[in-house]
């Protein structure tokens, strides 16, 4: 063989190597397997970026729907009452007219109720404070007398230590269907009356801390 010949086939034959080389090695595992790898990886979506969460709604500002006993009063009739050792005694009538009051149906067992006394506390000693004063009463709907007089034992001085009493029976029935309320409402309840003595909103549910504005608002329209 001449020496351009033997050249040029030397050439070829790495060439051919090098080919060879760059083939990529066949797939390992059983042909059911590859099969179903590559068929994985072809269809598998691109992952997709989570969208952000959605902020959550504002609270709408309390009594803009229709109150459930606008221009009602307070149903008439002396009410029992409990106190702490030590508490003078309620009247036997919730005390209403000449300014604003806030009544707050309550039980024992109910705790949102026993947590929002703290908040009720304070927002009717900052009215006082704006000129704008708000009698805060308390009325339990606790059928266990005995539990409902340990809960006021327990509280601090500054806590509730005296409420009126919607007793079980055809009594609480009526004062409660005599303000459009179920009777077994779902407490806590808010009934806010104005300074004639009429009821102005009805607020089935207890009250959050960013609820201040709102009664400030309602309160200084007299």
């Amino acid at each position: 063989m001449t020496l351009p010949r033997l050249s040029l086939a030397v050439a070829l034959l790495l060439a051919a190597c090098e080919e060879k080389k760059s083939v990529p090695p066949p797939p390992q595992g059983k042909r059911s397997e590859v099969v179903k790898a590559t068929a994985a990886t072809a269809t598998a979506p691109a992952p997709t970026a989570s969208a952000p969460p959605r902020p959550a709604s504002p609270r709408p500002p309390l009594c803009t729907s229709a109150p459930l006993a606008a221009g009602r009063s307070l149903p008439a009739g002396a009410l029992p009452h409990m106190e702490a050792p030590g508490v003078p005694p309620l009247p036997d009538r919730i005390p209403t007219g000449g300014r604003w009051t806030w009544v707050n149906l309550w039980a024992a067992w109910c705790k949102p109720c026993k947590e929002e006394v703290p908040l009720l506390k304070s927002w009717e000693a900052q009215l006082a404070q704006a000129g704008t004063p708000i009698h805060l009463a308390f009325l339990s709907l606790d059928d266990d007398e005995r539990q409902a007089r340990r809960f006021l034992e327990s509280q601090p001085p500054s806590g509730l230590r005296a409420s009126w009493w919607l007793q079980e029976g055809k009594g609480r029935t009526a004062w409660l269907e005599a303000l459009r309320l179920k009777s077994e409402p779902q407490l806590p309840v808010q009934i806010l009356l104005d300074p004639q003595g009429t009821v102005r909103c009805v607020i089935e549910g207890a009250v959050e801390a960013s609820d201040l504005p709102s009664i400030q608002a309602i309160v200084a329209r007299r």
